[in-house]
């Protein structure tokens, strides 16, 4: 901050108030690295001066109604905002929510609170600054639920679920990768069943999956799934640790989204490649999504276990998650996992082509494929481990 305040005084004693998140973590005793800081001109100078300073690398950020400066040093980052004409009060009512819509002078240690931010802070509630604050930037419904799971002990006002809930339709028109940023946070935090829970009553689940934003719908058994998902993980890690923090909560819980969308098997594959095709996701996931909806709960007897392993490839413990697989049926998937992990995932390869057109007297084409193919799947059964047994088989199969 002192950097900060010698920069203003040298570009003719500019004002600078701290805002938004920095104060608000300080605050509530939470960490503090990054910092918002507004000035009412001058911002680019003061910008280049800090860059020199601190020392930072300068990112203008632009804006259509005010000029923004980022300065990302090596372990933190200042945001610099220049409200340009642009009065203090106007300034902190554009702001989100009442907790970052306070401000501390960087010189004399003034707060300036027009709207109770500090009260809420103290009443752990989450309350729009203005009417207005949704609209201005549909994204921020995302956000409530976002800051919900951030900060400790917090509720929604509930009067500001409503003005959320009011321009959920407005989602589409902002960008998908910022609100892919949005959900990926919520779906990667421990509590994100508490974000879900919001969701659900923003009537954004199953709505934003649906392409329909803030049109209520069925969540059926989502939340109390995703709920119990640090159960199966603790279950999972009794029995191997390292297998457990393999498992990608994230993926389960956007598994799970889909698997309790209102619809039919077919159509919720269907809303799924909408979603990824709109940016909500990104290629790899939705496939790794698709994988998961595909697979049925893992079996019990060997041979089937031996092929859901396959299926499930390298997810297998992420898998068994999202369908609730209990400690026992757990332990038999981990131990078979560990003792036949490469034969199961991605059996070596026992015969080319030329082999089996060899072995058969053929040419090539699909029965040559059928071979190998066979191959394949009695590896994964465990009938076939050596090269010997294959060119068995495929004799066997050919009736030689």
């Amino acid at each position: 901050m002192r950097a900060l305040v010698t920069a203003c005084d040298e570009k003719g004693g500019v004002d600078c108030h701290l805002v938004g998140g920095v104060l608000r973590d300080r605050a509530l005793g939470l960490p503090v690295h990054d910092i918002d800081a507004v000035v009412p001109a001058r911002g680019r100078e003061i910008a280049e001066r800090l860059a020199v300073t601190l020392p930072a690398r300068l990112v203008p950020l632009g804006g259509k109604e005010f000029a923004a400066f980022r300065l990302v040093g090596t372990d933190f980052e200042v945001d610099l905002w220049d409200r340009a004409g642009m009065s203090f009060e106007e300034d902190l009512a554009r702001r989100d929510f009442t907790v970052n819509s306070f401000a501390l002078d960087a010189r004399t240690g003034t707060v300036i609170d027009p709207f109770d931010g500090l009260g809420d802070l103290g009443r752990r509630i989450l309350r729009a600054t203005t009417p207005a604050s949704f609209t201005g930037d549909p994204l921020r419904v995302l956000r409530l639920p976002r800051l919900l799971i951030r900060l400790p002990g917090f509720a929604a006002d509930p009067e500001t679920v409503v003005l959320a809930r009011k321009a959920a339709p407005l989602l589409p028109g902002i960008s998908a990768e910022r609100v892919r940023d949005e959900l990926t946070f919520l779906l990667e935090h421990p509590d994100a069943h508490l974000g879900v829970a919001l969701l659900i009553a923003l009537d954004l689940y199953p709505g934003l999956w649906l392409g329909r934003p803030g049109e209520p719908g069925r969540s059926g058994t989502a939340l109390a799934e995703i709920e119990a998902l640090p159960e199966r993980i603790r279950d999972l890690r009794e029995i191997d640790t390292e297998l457990a923090e393999t498992v990608d909560a994230r993926l389960a819980r956007l598994t799970v989204l889909f698997a309790n969308l209102p619809v039919d098997g077919p159509v919720a594959r269907l809303e799924l490649d909408r979603f990824r095709d709109e940016g909500y996701l990104t290629r790899q996931t939705g496939t790794d999504v698709a994988l998961l909806l595909s697979l049925p709960a893992p079996p019990g007897d060997e041979p089937a276990a031996r092929r859901w392993l396959h299926r499930a490839g390298r997810l297998w413990p992420t898998a068994a998650c999202v369908h609730g697989a209990r400690s026992a049926a757990l332990r038999r998937l981990a131990d078979l996992a560990r003792r036949e992990a490469e034969t199961l995932f991605d059996p070596p390869r026992l015969l080319t082509g030329e082999d089996v057109q060899e072995l058969l007297g053929i040419r090539p084409g699909r029965e040559v494929g059928r071979a190998l193919d066979a191959v394949r799947s009695a590896q994964v059964d465990g009938t076939v481990r050596t090269r010997e047994e294959a060119v068995t088989l495929v004799r066997t199969m050919a009736g030689l």
